[in-house]
């Protein structure tokens, strides 16, 4: 079962139109490449823990990031 965290929730509310359906889509797929992954907020922004960081994205006025953390 997905737990999904209300702050990742209200972060796609509040970022631009543009953004909604990239976040809504990377979200889906990070769930779907690791059924295991723990969502929540760091620095601001969505990440996703498996046995430490795993991956983020972010939105802003004009463009959208995604990345993956080191990981061993």
């Amino acid at each position: 079962m997905v737990k999904r965290d209300k702050r990742i929730d209200a972060y796609i509310t509040k970022a631009q139109p543009f953004a909604k359906p990239i976040l809504i889509k990377l979200r889906e797929l990070i769930h779907k490449g690791n059924p295991e992954v723990q969502e929540t907020i760091k620095w601001g922004m969505p990440s996703f823990d498996y046995k430490g960081p795993f991956c983020s994205f972010a939105a802003f006025k004009q463009h959208a990031v995604f990345g993956f953390w080191k990981y061993k």
